[in-house]
């Protein structure tokens, strides 16, 4: 996103949001965790020494003028609440995924956390709108075990994606009681050993960048540090869950809605106009 990103960090990229407010992402993000675990839960932004600044400044006491204009009182408000509910894990040097979630260790304790990647916003097609994280959450309540969100991608995408399999539950046909992954498999070894009953010939399930997982997850992280057991140099979120889905089971739920990417600028601005469309819509639904 360079140049912009010079500029403006990423986490505070614009997008207008279905409700036509225009918001940062991370704003979006937090809306979305804040709805799925109640608005008295707490929120764990992982950056780099310095990152923190812009963000702590956008969710601070508004400047005055702000103030002057009624209709944007419950705004202010907002993101004066959302301020007081984040707390920041600083990770020294980027070292992979799975590191910065690791450096969240002291914030989280012992309790069961929820992972949402800092450049993906969703959105739901689900009959009673529950948010994609509601989705994922409500399957986390009933059954008490780890769960990831997954999604269907295609063949030629193989390349770039995280793939899972597993038993389909009997009573939900969107539930997957996990078996194996593979970090960005070949197509022949996605034939041979990832194929998924419901999924069509062709098509795979693949990490939607979703998790609610247990805090052994931490214990397998940090392991996996202190050996030394990367996957292309870095420390990765999806070999310690493998771990953990092995020793503790997971699910993966093939959640009903969408991701956006906001990470890189095609997809930004594919992005920009699906929520367009959306607040358009919305609006319009409303009159």
């Amino acid at each position: 996103m360079f140049p912009a990103s010079k500029a403006v960090p990423k986490a505070l990229f614009p997008v207008v949001d279905i409700d036509g407010m225009c918001k940062p992402v991370i704003q979006i993000i937090i809306d979305e965790a804040l709805s799925a675990l109640g608005e008295d839960a707490e929120i764990c932004i992982v950056v780099q020494p310095g990152q923190e600044d812009p963000i702590k400044e956008f969710f601070s006491e508004s400047d005055e003028v702000y103030h002057k204009k009624p209709e944007l009182k419950e705004q202010i408000e907002r993101l004066k609440y959302i301020g007081k509910r984040i707390k920041f894990a600083y990770q020294e040097k980027q070292e992979g995924f799975g590191h910065a979630v690791l450096c969240a260790k002291d914030f989280v304790g012992d309790e069961p956390f929820l992972v949402l990647l800092g450049d993906h916003v969703y959105t739901t097609d689900h009959p009673q709108e529950f948010t994609c994280t509601k989705q994922i959450v409500e399957v986390y309540n009933k059954h008490g075990i780890s769960v990831t969100s997954l999604g269907i991608c295609q063949e030629d995408s193989l390349s770039v994606n995280g793939i899972a399999t597993g038993k389909l539950d009997e009573n939900d046909k969107t539930l997957y009681h996990l078996t194996k992954t593979e970090e960005k498999p070949s197509v022949d070894f996605a034939k041979e050993h990832l194929k998924a009953e419901g999924v069509p010939e062709g098509s795979y399930l693949c990490y939607f960048g979703i998790d609610l997982v247990t805090p052994r997850l931490f214990s397998i992280l940090e392991d996996n540090y202190k050996n030394n057991r990367r996957t292309k140099g870095e420390l990765q979120l999806r070999d310690a869950m493998g771990t953990l889905m092995k020793e503790e089971g997971m699910y993966g739920l093939k959640v009903v809605g969408n991701r956006h990417d906001t990470g890189m600028p095609e997809p930004y601005a594919d992005t920009i106009r699906v929520f367009d469309a959306l607040a358009r819509k919305k609006k319009k639904d409303i009159k």
